[in-house]
């Protein structure tokens, strides 16, 4: 799990549903500064947490990325499943690194929602192949090869 911002506590939920059923989970989570990284002690209390810091107050200093490039060259990157929450160039920066790889990733991501049901297409973006993806409708969580890019 890789998660950046305020895309963290989403993904301790998940995280909490791999627990209950038994998945060994790897979370890597990333922060700007030390005033955006509390509350990490009741979210992911029990299993493998690295950090990174744009300012560098705790684990690696810079992004969270740099943490999945590290793993996804190990061993275990064969048997990885990724899945991120977090700001739109994080999720494009995750994608680029798990694809290549043919590593599964999938992205949750953020988009207005002003219909909320797919007719407005305020929440589209830009699908692998051509067309659009709709948040609302086809998402939020979207996998990583269906989408041509991350900003939204």
């Amino acid at each position: 799990m890789v998660g950046g911002g305020i895309g963290i506590a989403p993904l301790a939920l998940l995280r909490r549903r791999f627990a209950e059923r038994n998945i060994p989970a790897r979370v890597l989570l990333g922060f700007r500064d030390e005033a955006h990284s509390g509350g990490l002690d009741d979210l992911f209390s029990c299993c493998e947490v690295r950090l990174a810091s744009d300012d560098g107050h705790v684990g690696h200093r810079g992004y969270v990325t740099d943490l999945l490039a590290s793993m996804l060259e190990g061993d275990d990157a064969g048997s990885a499943t990724v899945y991120a929450c977090g700001p739109p160039q994080m999720l494009d920066a995750v994608a680029a690194l798990c694809l290549p790889r043919n590593v599964p990733c999938q992205l949750a991501m953020e988009s207005p929602m002003a219909c909320g049901y797919g007719a407005c297409f305020g929440c589209a973006v830009p699908r692998a192949g051509g067309g659009y993806l709709r948040l609302c409708v086809d998402g939020p969580v979207i996998r990583a090869d269906q989408v041509e890019s991350i900003h939204v």
